[in-house]
């Protein structure tokens, strides 16, 4: 690999979502660059544990009133342990950035089956479960210990199996090489470019206009990009692209966290798309 640096040249050209879709159908590529999304806020780890916590003291409660309130906060902390679950494969996925991002639970349900995280016997369980918190924070009903135990564990163990299957830490980004070095020095994160060698898919979550497209070089140094930005683009046209570049390419080789590929974005010309 050269390790000569160089400045890219991109001339950006606006395409649509179908225009992408059946340029990406053409090539052919190996692997990729992915990005590491870290959890929103608390992550799900920690509220399901303070659900299990919650069960542990209502166990040990000898109050009536002391028993239900934990009860209550149980399947609250479980059901948003999930949520948070939920809104981390749809970062993670891009699909928060779409023109239509899923808003209600059924919506998002819908988004996870599309690219697999869960099925539809899974989705079903977990609507059971939900309607289990519904009960308790809109109609007011105070769930047994026998329902906060059934559903903090159940939650508990939905959230591990899901993770298990597909991480929601790994987003995709780029699909396809192109050479370039990245990593850490004395003076902290660096990238540079070293030159276009193939075709990409590149999924661009980041400021100012997040984006799907291709770059197609010309030579080492020039590129032509064409892209749709995703506030563009729906979350059907995203999940047809995402398996596409799936199949395409294979998974990412590796995996860097969201502010050295920012960095590397930005050497690479890709924020100018």
């Amino acid at each position: 690999m050269s390790s000569e640096r160089l400045q890219p040249i991109v001339n950006v050209k606006s395409a649509t979502a179908a225009d992408i879709l059946g340029g990406l159908e053409a090539l052919e590529g190996r692997s990729g660059e992915g990005v590491i999304v870290q959890a929103l806020v608390e992550g799900p780890d920690r509220l399901v544990n303070w659900a299990l916590q919650e069960v542990n003291n209502a166990m040990q409660s000898t109050s009536k009133e002391e028993k239900e309130h934990h009860c209550v906060d149980a399947v609250l902390h479980a059901r948003r342990g999930l949520a948070c679950l939920v809104d981390w494969y749809l970062e993670r996925d891009l699909a928060t950035l779409c023109k239509n991002a899923p808003a209600t639970p059924k919506q998002q349900v819908r988004f996870l089956i599309a690219r697999g995280v869960i099925d539809e016997l899974t989705s079903r369980v977990l609507e059971r479960a939900i309607q289990k918190r519904n009960d308790a924070e809109h109609r007011y009903i105070s769930p047994t210990l026998e329902v906060a135990e059934d559903v903090a564990e159940l939650l508990r163990r939905t959230v591990f199996a899901i993770r298990t299957q597909s991480s929601p830490e790994h987003g995709p980004w780029i699909f396809g090489i192109f050479l370039h070095s990245l990593g850490f020095g004395r003076k902290g994160r660096y990238a540079e470019f070293h030159g276009w060698s193939e075709p990409l898919a590149v999924f661009s979550r980041f400021a100012p206009q997040p984006w799907v497209g291709l770059v197609l070089p010309e030579n080492k140094t020039k590129a032509l990009i064409r892209r749709v930005l995703l506030k563009e683009t729906t979350t059907d046209e995203l999940v047809q692209l995402l398996l596409l570049a799936g199949r395409k390419f294979g998974a990412p080789s590796s995996y860097a966290d969201a502010q050295s590929c920012e960095l590397l974005a930005s050497e690479a010309r890709l924020h100018d798309a």
